[in-house]
């Protein structure tokens, strides 16, 4: 008798945690951002010709974009979803993690830092701090598109064909978002960093055990 109570004692517990599995996956009561892969390392140069490395990335949360100097349209829909992302992020509280916009050109033979340096922004971010970046051709080529997998191509006329993309990396250097600037409204990239601050901002205590299970079961936003 003593045996059969036992095990209806685990077979009821194996039925709760069924049902709380099953309800977790269907109702997501918590979704989070995948972690898709490591970004990848680099060194390279600021406008003001200082060296500024993926490392410096550490504890901030970094949108990635890329771009140059003499893009036209293409450059236009990055400035003006990056101007929607940060006025929308300039009125919520002081962001912790700070917010790091950071632009790698794909055109480093015309973007040296005396040209970045003379380079009017499209705005002025108020939320974030924006940082261009450029260096070697090589380097970048295999930062850009080795590492974040963002290939271009130098044109005939000139100009360089891209598709204009964003990769959004946390502060643990981990990729958590690759987004086609066409294909997501500033709306849409706005909800994805709210998503990730308040991750971060339940990064401990019990609330740290339903993320890590919205990872598990991948509760991600559609």
């Amino acid at each position: 008798m003593k045996h059969f109570r036992v095990w209806w004692v685990l077979a009821g517990l194996g039925a709760v945690l069924v049902i709380g599995v099953l309800w977790f996956t269907t109702a997501r009561p918590v979704l989070v951002l995948p972690r898709l892969s490591l970004a990848p390392g680099y060194g390279l140069q600021t406008a003001e010709g200082r060296l500024f490395s993926s490392e410096d990335g550490r504890g901030v949360v970094t949108l990635y974009s890329f771009a140059y100097r003499g893009c036209g349209e293409r450059c236009g829909m990055i400035y003006e979803k990056l101007a929607a992302i940060d006025a929308a992020m300039a009125e919520r509280p002081a962001l912790e993690p700070r917010l790091r916009f950071v632009t790698l050109t794909i055109d480093p033979e015309h973007d040296t830092p005396e040209a970045l340096a003379a380079f009017e922004l499209p705005f002025q971010p108020q939320a974030a701090e924006w940082v261009w970046l450029t260096g070697e051709a090589e380097k970048l080529k295999l930062v850009t598109g080795g590492g974040f997998e963002v290939l271009y191509q130098a044109q005939a006329d000139g100009s360089i064909f891209f598709d204009p993309q964003m990769v959004l990396v946390d502060g643990n250097g981990i990729i958590r978002g690759e987004y086609e600037v066409s294909r997501y409204s500033a709306e849409s990239l706005v909800t994805y960093l709210d998503l990730l601050y308040e991750e971060i901002a339940q990064s401990s205590g019990a609330a740290k055990l339903a993320y890590e299970a919205a990872h598990f079961f991948a509760c991600y936003p559609h």
